[in-house]
This record gives C-alpha cells, sequence and structure tokens, in this order.
C-alpha cells in the first residue's frame, strides 16, 4: 500500500472555519522554506513514502506549489493537494496538473451557498468559486474530489450532494468527520445525535450510489462502517502528518503533545520514522484489552477499538474508559444491521490524509 506522508505548507488561510484541524489563519513563525521542503522530499522519498498530500492552512496561498510538486514528482513520488478552492484558478490547476499533481480535494460543504456556509466560514464568493474549482480541475485532467464535512445534521443532503458533484465532473465525493484538534477540539457531537435514522440512511445511500464513475468516500476518524470488511488504525505504520513548523506526528487526529515524535527541520526524517514514539499508539492499542460494546464486536481484531484520536479527544485516553466502548461514536455499532450486511468493500473507503 506503501506510505502516505501529510505535509502542511502552512497555517496561512483566507478562511476561518470553526471546525479547522490545525487553527488555520495567520502564518507561524518558522514556516518551512522551499530549501527545506525540497530537501525533505529527498528524505521521504528515500525512507519509502510514496504519496505526498500537501495541506494547510490553505496550501495555495504559496507560490511554491507548483515548484514543490514537480520536485516530488522527479523523486517518483505520487502528489495530492486538499484546498478550499478559492485561489485554485485555471492557470494554477495547469501549472499544478504539468508539475505532476493527480488528486485535488476542493471543499464544498453543501448543496449551495447558503448550506455549506454554515461549516466554511470563507469570502461571500466562496461556494461559486469552489464548485468553479472542481469543474476546472477535472477538465484539466486532475482526479477531483469534492470533500464536505459529515455531521449528523448535514447526512439527509447526501442525493443533492452527488448530484453536484456528478455535473461538477468530479471523479469522487468524500465526506469526513470532525478532527478533534485544533480548533475542531471539544466539538465532537454526542453519540445520541448520530444514532439518528438519517445518518443510518446516509450509510446505505453511501454504499448503494458509489460507482466507479462517481465514489463516495466516508473518510477516518469514522472508524468501522456498515458494508466494510475491516477497519485498522494506520497511525505511524500508514500515514504520518508534519506541521508547517516541522512538527511529526503519527496522524493528523493525534496532534497532541503525547503524540509528538520530533521536529523533521532538527532531527532527520529517516530517524524520526523509525523512533519508537512513531508508533506509541498503535502499542498502546495492542496493549490495552477492549472493554464495552468492543468486545462483542467482530471488527475487533482489526479495528482494535476504532480511531484512538477521537477517543483521545472524548475520554483523555486512546483506550478510553471502562465505562464506555473504546470508540465513541462508532457508526458501524450504531447502524450496521448483521443480518443485512453486503461487505462492499469498495462501496464506501478509507481515504488516506495524503491521498485527496
Amino acid at each position: 500500500m506503501g506510505f502516505a506522508l501529510g505535509v502542511e505548507l502552512t497555517k496561512r488561510c483566507n478562511f476561518t472555519c470553526g471546525h479547522c484541524m490545525v487553527d488555520a489563519g495567520r502564518a507561524r513563525p518558522k514556516e518551512a522554506s522551499t530549501r527545506d521542503l525540497v530537501r525533505l522530499l529527498g528524505e521521504a522519498a528515500r525512507c519509502g513514502v510514496t504519496a505526498i498530500g500537501w495541506s494547510g492552512g490553505e496550501a495555495l496561498v504559496r507560490k511554491d506549489v507548483e515548484e514543490l510538486t514537480a520536485a516530488a514528482t522527479a523523486l517518483g513520488l505520487q502528489t495530492g493537494l486538499a484546498t478550499n478552492g478559492y485561489l485554485a484558478t485555471r492557470p494554477r490547476l495547469e501549472a499544478l496538473k504539468q508539475a505532476g499533481l493527480r488528486t485535488i480535494q476542493i471543499s464544498l460543504d453543501g448543496p449551495d451557498a447558503a448550506r455549506a456556509g454554515r461549516y466554511r466560514t470563507g469570502p461571500r464568493d466562496a461556494f461559486a468559486r469552489a464548485y468553479r474549482a472542481i469543474e476546472e480541475s477535472a477538465s484539466v485532467g486532475l482526479h477531483a474530489y469534492m470533500c464536505a464535512l459529515l455531521v449528523p445534521e448535514s447526512a439527509g443532503e447526501l442525493e443533492e450532494m452527488i448530484a453536484l458533484a456528478s455535473k461538477a465532473g468530479a471523479a469522487g465525493l468524500r465526506y469526513a468527520t470532525y478532527l478533534p484538534v485544533g480548533r475542531a477540539e471539544g466539538q465532537c457531537q454526542a453519540e445520541s445525535a448520530w444514532a439518528i435514522p438519517a445518518v443510518g440512511d446516509f450509510l446505505r445511500l453511501a454504499r448503494e450510489r458509489s460507482t466507479p464513475r462517481m465514489r463516495v468516500i466516508v473518510d477516518c476518524p469514522a472508524g468501522p462502517l456498515p458494508g466494510m470488511r475491516r477497519y485498522a488504525c494506520g497511525a505511524g505504520r500508514e500515514t504520518a502528518y508534519i506541521t508547517a513548523d516541522g512538527q511529526l506526528f503519527p496522524c493528523t487526529s493525534l496532534m497532541h503533545a503525547d503524540y509528538r515524535v520530533g521536529n523533521v527541520f532538527e532531527t532527520p526524517l529517516g530517524v524520526l520514522m523509525s523512533d519508537g514514539r512513531m508508533f506509541k499508539v498503535l502499542h498502546e492499542l495492542a496493549s490495552q484489552p477492549l472493554h464495552g460494546h468492543c468486545t462483542e464486536c467482530s471488527f475487533a481484531a482489526t479495528c482494535c477499538g476504532g480511531c484512538p484520536g477521537r477517543t483521545l479527544a472524548v475520554s483523555g485516553s486512546v483506550t478510553g474508559e471502562s465505562t464506555r466502548p473504546s470508540m465513541p461514536d462508532c457508526l458501524y455499532r450504531l447502524h450496521s444491521h448483521p443480518s443485512k450486511e453486503t461487505h462492499e468493500p469498495e462501496a464506501i473507503g478509507h481515504a488516506r490524509q495524503a491521498e485527496a
């Protein structure tokens, strides 16, 4: 499968969304230079990294994304970009495609401007420019994904969102839940909100409506989902994340001091990739027995209690507390019906951070 590395190019952003996992806005001191990042790409290639995902803040506020993408491509690395789409003009998209960018993920959180604006705080024409960016990305030959925030209140909009993504020419529609870090810390909804029938209907429709021409993807940290054969945390083993000032974490949902591995601009990436702190969370999951509802789940052997970052945010520990199931808000537990399970692994998938 390879190793996917998310690289945050800057904390700067022209939006101020309440669910931002990195609390973006202004640039932070000591953000990486172009030279720093080109050197990092070389180290990443030597360490076995196969995919790079540019993120932010808003990555496109930097003028060197094309240069960095070309450098990654020359090293044989696949690249993807996550963006709010506001600065994704056709000339920039064409330049990025020429530099070797393969996929682009553009955020659009509702089927119209009013509903998208519930979650994404940006300029008045943000919706129109994001939609146009999806159209332009598809037209220049990029694999364009429309990305939306999955919250209980948006679950009933799936059919409209699929129609919008199809009209724009997107290759797929990706839903992501809140990552409980950054500005979104403490914003996890109560389990009762996720248990509503609309969420179950969303999961069923996502399976039924996902096709090779329009994939519907539900991303981490949702944990196992109805219709999925397996779920396993890949933090530090398949994925990692580097902040704009060089801090390395095994996963975006684990951007806490206890899971900081080190700084890639102070210690070589190859040294940090083999550091025991990179696998701390996986060792914790393996060493602690499951409890609560998780002990009765057929996915327990691979899932090991779901997303540790989400559990950490809710309970203060990646392994949870004895009074609750290991995985809070587990959509599989809340909405699966074993007698009706189809086990279609391609219907709903988990997109890794670096693969936009």
